[in-house]
């Protein structure tokens, strides 16, 4: 037993109490090393708390304050869906690596919710990192001595096959989507590699066509049924890409007909000032994006590509043409270069050729 003292808050005197088996030696070496943890600050004392009681005390205090809206959303439902029900009636200082390695191998096998098999290796890799979140958490905050999801191997899943379209592809694609309601969306898209949120809230005071920039400064999601802008993703997804020519005459054009149909629609239009929006002004819904373009992808001969390849459509055939990956994670927003390399370090190898093939010309010259 181990006096520490009285408790500021109620008077009362506190003692850590440890039982201990073995000699009397070695409980006094115990005793010893307990003193210098409770000096150093770093015995932590066992804590009552459930898991359930501390995820959700843990969204509240935390995650509801420092997590992006979406983010936040996503992670309660992973919380309440799949870890409470699973591991919320254990104690968190009773928390072991097992009870963890069990309930993935089971969410595998049988965690669907309409009880239709089981969560794709990604999902449960998902629910890992937010488990291994909150109870990095436990430790800072003193609940815990350490982190037991350290100990457990998440599964891993299969990198999704990246869609990129060569040149020939955007120019198809591009023909087919002449005279369509998303035209200069999907050329937008193509040209500046901004994110399907980020181009949807994309205003007009945010695209100077005098300099040939736009900077993206907010973001478009839904969220629980609702429109709602937001902080960009990221600190780097702050920023200013740079047009082409061939953009800005087009996105001149979609300004003057833009300001035709408010003329047309007079009190009807609601002007939020947004570059991509309804007939009356009002925003895009982001799934009405989604399907239309998955339709027109497989008109031109393209089933099964994303809005979103759009994107690596972009920073692929950058790299193709030689620009410097930090040039592409500038225009993608990536919060580091190796984001950058390790999602189009297909493209590299062939880059490699490349610069050999370059400097042996250069000194055969």
């Amino acid at each position: 037993m181990i006096d520490l003292g009285r408790d500021p808050a109620t008077g009362k005197r506190k003692r850590l109490v440890r039982g201990f088996k073995g000699a009397k030696r070695e409980a006094e070496q115990e005793l010893a090393r307990l003193l210098v943890e409770y000096e150093q600050g770093t015995q932590v004392q066992p804590s009552r708390m459930t898991v359930a009681e501390y995820l959700r005390r843990w969204l509240q205090d935390y995650c509801s304050v420092n997590l992006r809206p979406r983010t936040y959303q996503g992670y309660r439902m992973y919380v309440e869906r799949h870890l409470i029900p699973n591991l919320g009636q254990i104690e968190l200082g009773k928390l072991l690596p097992m009870h963890l390695q069990s309930f993935y191998s089971k969410a595998l096998r049988e965690g669907r919710l309409d009880g239709k098999g089981g969560l794709s290796p990604r999902s449960v890799q998902l629910i890992h990192r937010i488990l291994h979140e909150a109870l990095d958490h436990a430790v800072k905050w003193q609940l815990v001595p350490r982190n037991v999801a350290d100990a457990v191997e998440a599964p891993r899943p299969r990198r999704p096959e990246m869609k990129a379209l060569d040149p020939a592809g955007v120019r198809a694609l591009l023909k087919a989507a002449e005279g369509h309601p998303d035209e200069v969306l999907i050329h937008l898209a193509i040209f500046t590699g901004l994110r399907r949120g980020e181009l949807l809230a994309l205003r007009w005071e945010d695209v100077d066509l005098e300099r040939r920039v736009l900077h993206v400064r907010q973001a478009l999601t839904k969220l629980q049924g609702k429109i709602v802008f937001q902080e960009p993703k990221s600190h780097k997804s702050r920023r200013t890409v740079a047009l082409a020519p061939g953009t800005v005459a087009l996105l001149r054009a979609h300004k003057r007909r833009q300001a035709e149909n408010r003329l047309r629609l007079g009190a009807e239009y609601h002007d939020r000032g947004l570059v991509f929006c309804r007939e009356n002004g009002e925003p895009l819904d982001p799934s009405t994006i989604t399907h239309r373009f998955a339709a027109l992808a497989k008109r031109a001969g393209f089933p099964g590509l994303r809005f979103h390849d759009l994107r690596h459509t972009h920073a692929t055939l950058l790299l193709a043409q030689g620009v410097h990956p930090k040039v592409v994670q500038e225009r993608l927003g990536h919060e580091d270069i190796s984001t950058t390399l390790n999602t189009y370090s297909h493209v590299l190898p062939g880059l490699q050729e490349q610069a050999a093939a370059r400097l042996e010309d250069l000194l055969r010259s």
